[in-house]
């Protein structure tokens, strides 16, 4: 499976430099960008997310109960995940591997 791709700016030099992105942080950037709501495109945009991607990535989420749709039609995180964005904080893991991804992007 294809990973995300995320744009950020190597700080040294001006450039903008590709990085690649892991499942999970792919739905952890979902799951926080849905917490106020957004249509399907805000999301898409907000998250870096292709048109196949969010398909993918919104399916899931929503199978697993982990997003639902409201009345306006607007993606929202449910309590479960908000719950499992509050795990991914506390994850020591997941803290090492953000801060070792690549250090000179910054």
């Amino acid at each position: 499976m294809r990973k995300g791709l995320d744009r950020q700016i190597d700080n040294d030099v001006g450039v903008a430099v590709m990085v690649n992105r892991d499942r999970h942080e792919i739905v952890v950037d979902v799951l926080k960008n849905a917490s106020a709501g957004k249509n399907k495109t805000e999301l898409m945009r907000n998250a870096n997310l292709s048109f196949s991607q969010s398909r993918l990535y919104l399916g899931i989420l929503l199978e697993k109960g982990l997003l639902e749709i409201d009345e306006k039609r607007r993606f929202k995180t449910t309590k479960k995940g908000l719950e499992f964005l509050k795990k991914c904080e506390e994850c020591p893991l997941f803290k090492w591997h953000k801060q070792n991804e690549n250090p000179r992007v910054k």
